[in-house]
């Protein structure tokens, strides 16, 4: 796993956690949640791990696939896998605990000489976190769409992820799009005749589940042309 190898590396070449923050220019704690598993870094923060440690990126996935370097697309699909691994981890952990904490209630309730549980009552509803956090964000374009990929820190197929890009000169009108949500990576298609590639758009992404709504900043100067894209990471 990333993880494991990370930190396998890292005390290789002598490093502390700390000493490799100050080499990525992140706090130590941001290299503790990698090489504990609870975090994934995006496809770019990747390759500059490999390059601080001297090691290969295949060394770091342990997939010989990526003994050569890859394009950030390639490596960031690889995250998004691990990335999903780790939300299906999360919410097996997540089962246990309300498991173990249906359990704890009932034993109270009978120790309180309860006779019996409401059973009208509904599942209270999925609260978004007050940070939603996006990684690995990248866009193609063909002739006649342009497609955003990112992947979200929250995912589930009942929220709405909204896409939109926005004109920074207000020239031309703003662009949404419905994002699809699937294996943990979010993909919207817009429709490129109805865009301005000359304009600078600010790529804004709406989170809303049942009214409750985040908005995360995907990219900003965003510009396109026939085949090729260029923007400025969050």
């Amino acid at each position: 796993m990333l993880n494991e190898n990370l930190s396998k590396v890292r005390k290789e070449r002598g490093l502390t956690q700390e000493a490799l923050a100050i080499k990525l220019n992140v706090v130590r704690q941001t290299v503790s949640k990698w090489e504990k598993g609870t975090a994934v870094p995006d496809a770019d923060t990747l390759c500059r791990i490999a390059d601080a440690l001297d090691v290969s990126i295949a060394a770091l996935l342990g997939d010989s696939e990526y003994e050569e370097q890859q394009d950030t697309a390639a490596i960031a699909k690889a995250l998004a896998q691990i990335n999903e691994q780790l939300a299906i981890r999360n919410r097996h952990t997540a089962t246990v605990w309300k498991v173990f904490c249906l359990i704890s209630l009932c034993v109270i309730g009978v120790l309180l000489g309860k006779g019996h549980w409401e059973t009208n009552h509904e599942d209270p509803a999925i609260l978004l976190p007050d940070i939603v956090e996006v990684t690995d964000v990248s866009f193609s374009c063909n002739g006649e769409e342009l497609t955003c990929f990112f992947v979200p820190s929250i995912g589930n197929e009942d929220i709405s992820y909204m896409v939109t890009l926005s004109c920074i000169d207000k020239s031309v009108s703003d662009a949404t799009a419905t994002a699809q949500y699937e294996n943990g990576i979010c993909t919207a298609s817009f429709d490129k005749s109805k865009l301005f590639g000359q304009a600078g758009y600010c790529v804004v992404l709406s989170i809303d589940y049942h009214g409750d709504v985040r908005n995360v900043t995907l990219a900003n100067d965003f510009y396109f042309d026939e085949n090729s894209c260029s923007w400025q990471a969050q």
